[in-house]
């Protein structure tokens, strides 16, 4: 008998125990980079441009780096910066690589009575 029950996780990274990165960053590190603003990526994941802006902030704050860069002229937007496409390589591979070992571990689990199930982070 199959019991509809989920194994989930969620992946974050943290700075000196501060949480600084999961998956509604990604998400919204992924659409700045995607749509080259921030404004326009905010609008895409349906949040206020200054929440947006905000989350970047203490991010970049806990970190003490960057993670946007923004033109010389105002009307370019913005660009992700090296570090911040470096994180969001390295969140998708650690992700994949949690999924990929919570399903392997539930298939060849002598139990048959749960599913893997994750949240939708990238």
């Amino acid at each position: 008998m199959k019991i509809p029950l989920q194994v989930r996780y969620r992946l974050w990274f943290e700075c000196e125990g501060e949480h600084v990165l999961g998956g509604g960053m990604i998400r919204l590190l992924r659409e700045v980079r995607d749509q080259g603003s921030l404004k326009k990526a905010a609008e895409q994941l349906n949040m206020p441009y200054r929440g947006a802006w905000g989350r970047i902030r203490r991010a970049e704050e806990s970190m003490g780096a960057s993670l946007l860069e923004s033109s010389r002229y105002r009307q370019k937007g913005v660009t992700l910066t090296p570090l911040a496409l470096s994180l969001l390589n390295l969140f998708a591979t650690l992700d994949s690589r949690c999924a990929a070992f919570l399903r392997d571990s539930l298939k060849n689990s002598e139990d048959d009575f749960f599913e893997i199930g994750q949240e939708p982070h990238c």
